[in-house]
C-alpha cells in the first residue's frame, strides 16, 4: 500500500459505497456485519487492555500507546484518553532537536480542531527559511497527529469588524435544498446516513423533530451513525465524543459538527448543503 494513502479515508470510502447499495438486502447486511465487527472488537480490546493494565501497569500501556497506530485503535473504542494537545507536543518533538541546533525554538500555542497553533523563537536570526522550518513541522504532525490539518504560525487572528463598502455587496444568496429521505424513514430516536452532493450527511430524529451534520467525529474520518441518541444528545460509538445535534457543538471538547440546515415539506425531509444567487425579479 502507498504512504501516501489515508487507510481510514479508504475504509470510509468503501463502508459509503456498501451502504449506498441500490439492494436494501445488501445494506442491511453491511450494517450488521459492521455492528458485529464493532461488538466483537470492543470487547475483546477492553479485555485486552485490562489484563495487560492489571499484569504490566501503567507504564507499560503507556510505552504501548507511544505507537500512532495503537494509539488510534485504543482511541477509537475510547480505552484511553484523547489529549490532542499532548500528542501534537510529541510530534514536534520529532523535529524540535534539529530545528534547535539552528537556533529555533517551537512553542505549541494551543491545538484547536485540526489546526496547530506554534510560535517560532530565534527564527530572525537563523540561517534556516521559514518555508524550511513549516515543511519540517507539518510533516511531523501530518505523520504523528490523528486529524492533523492545518499549521498556523504566530497567534490566532481576532477578527475585527469592517465598514461594508456599498459597491462590493454580493449577489444575495438562497439555500438549495434536496430531498433526502421520507420523514418515516427516521423513526423517533433514531439516525440515518445519506450522501448530499457528495457530503456525508447524518439526519437525526430528535423528539420529532430533524436535524442534520456533518457525519464524521471530529477530524478524523470515522461515521458517527453507528452512535447512540438520547434527545438531542449523540454519542459517538468509537470515541464516546458526545455532540448536541442542534447546534453541532461537542459536549465534552471545543470541537463542532457542522450543521445543515433543515426543511420538513409533507412527508419529506430536505437538506440543504450549497446555495445559489438570487434571481432578480
Amino acid at each position: 500500500m502507498s504512504e501516501d494513502r489515508d487507510l481510514l479515508e479508504d475504509v470510509q470510502r468503501l463502508i459509503a459505497e456498501l451502504e449506498s447499495h441500490p439492494d436494501a438486502a445488501v445494506r442491511a447486511s453491511v450494517t450488521a456485519l459492521l455492528e458485529g465487527i464493532d461488538t466483537v472488537h470492543r470487547t475483546a480490546l477492553t479485555h485486552l487492555v485490562a489484563a495487560i493494565q492489571s499484569m504490566a501497569g501503567e507504564a507499560f500501556m503507556n510505552r504501548l500507546t507511544a505507537d500512532p497506530a495503537i494509539r488510534l485503535l485504543l482511541m477509537s473504542y475510547d480505552l484511553i484518553a484523547v489529549d490532542r494537545r499532548l500528542h501534537a507536543e510529541e510530534a514536534l518533538d520529532s523535529v524540535r532537536g534539529h530545528l534547535h541546533d539552528h537556533g529555533i525554538d517551537v512553542e505549541l500555542s494551543e491545538v484547536v480542531g485540526g489546526a496547530v497553533y506554534v510560535k517560532l523563537h530565534g527564527i530572525e536570526r537563523s540561517d534556516v527559511a521559514i518555508d524550511g522550518v513549516r515543511h519540517d513541522l507539518e510533516e511531523a504532525l501530518r505523520t504523528a497527529l490523528v486529524g492533523f490539518q492545518e499549521l498556523v504560525v504566530g497567534d490566532r487572528s481576532v477578527r475585527t469588524p469592517q465598514l461594508l463598502q456599498v459597491g462590493g455587496l454580493r449577489t444575495p444568496q438562497r439555500p438549495v435544498y434536496h430531498r433526502v429521505c421520507s420523514v418515516n424513514d427516521v423513526a423517533r430516536g433514531a439516525l440515518k446516513a445519506v450522501d448530499v452532493d457528495g457530503h456525508s450527511v447524518l439526519v437525526v430524529n430528535a423528539d420529532g423533530d430533524f436535524f442534520a451534520v456533518s457525519n464524521q467525529c471530529g477530524d478524523g474520518p470515522l461515521p458517527l451513525h453507528f452512535g447512540t441518541l438520547r434527545g438531542a444528545e449523540l454519542t459517538c460509538s468509537w470515541h464516546g465524543c458526545r455532540y448536541d445535534v442542534r447546534s453541532g457543538q461537542r459536549l465534552d471538547g471545543p470541537e463542532r459538527l457542522t450543521v445543515f440546515p433543515v426543511s420538513v415539506e409533507g412527508e419529506d425531509v430536505r437538506i440543504a448543503v450549497g446555495t445559489e444567487p438570487v434571481t432578480r425579479g
